[in-house]
């Protein structure tokens, strides 16, 4: 790895000037929240997942439920909590129970539900599990629920979970919805930010979580683009490496 990198900075002298720039810029800053922002569309497979409940409940003649971003970041980071200690679950596995988690996000809710698997690999998969399960069916078609977040992580194996939820009416909380054309512009290696082309933003958002571990709170793979269990200088030069990458 050094020698690629001693490679790298002799053909590139410009970008690895620019690189060690960043590093200075911001090593020792604070982490930033990883929370998706408000705007930030969901997934393709995200969206995919939200199609196949609302074309369920649309054969039953329910209304179709609406994304709503404080339970996507509840179904992310629960998803993203059974990947870490492989094992499906609800409620005592470490993170709090459903309501504390969708609490949590600061969404006030009248009541809440949740769905979770393991293994199926796609989202038709999944859904006739769930469909095929009186409990899981139960919550998908909900005549209770207005509002839904959802989560998949493929590391290890599929994990999946959906959130249901009915907020407290405004003007106590207004339930946040995506724009409109939802959909990330596609899956690119570096793209950190989702808007479709590798930039200096991407690089930004590695160096504000210089030297995270996997112990730290602030953890997430998708920074770690070396798979070391470290975001060090080695995932900068993997992103630089991509600068200027885009979906056109």
């Amino acid at each position: 790895m050094l020698s690629s990198l001693r490679r790298f900075a002799s053909e590139h002298p410009a970008l690895a000037v620019a690189i060690v720039a960043v590093l200075a810029m911001g090593v020792f800053s604070s982490a930033m929240a990883l929370a998706a922002p408000p705007g930030e569309p969901i997934s393709p497979i995200e969206q995919e997942l939200v199609d196949a409940v609302n074309a369920e409940r649309e054969k039953h003649g329910l209304h179709p439920l609406i994304v709503n971003y404080s339970l996507m970041e509840a179904a992310y980071k629960h998803t993203d909590h059974m990947a870490d200690i492989k094992q499906i679950c609800h409620n005592g596995c470490g993170d709090g129970t459903v309501g504390e988690r969708i609490a949590a996000t600061g969404y006030k809710w009248i009541t809440y539900g949740e769905n979770v698997a393991y293994g199926q690999p796609t989202v038709e998969v999944v859904m006739n599990a769930w469909m095929n399960s009186p409990g899981h069916r139960a919550n998908i078609l909900g005549e209770q629920y207005t509002d839904i977040g959802v989560g998949h992580i493929a590391r290890g194996g599929h994990y999946w979970t959906q959130v249901f939820g009915a907020p407290v009416p405004p003007p106590e909380y207004v339930t946040v919805t995506p724009p409109a054309g939802h959909g990330r512009p596609c899956e690119l290696a570096g793209d950190l930010d989702y808007d479709g082309v590798v930039t200096r933003t991407d690089v930004d958002m590695i160096r504000n979580l210089f030297m995270v571990t996997e112990a730290d709170d602030d953890w997430n793979p998708a920074y770690d683009m070396v798979e070391d269990g470290i975001i060090n200088v080695y995932d900068i030069y993997e992103i630089a490496n991509h600068l200027g990458d885009s979906c056109g």
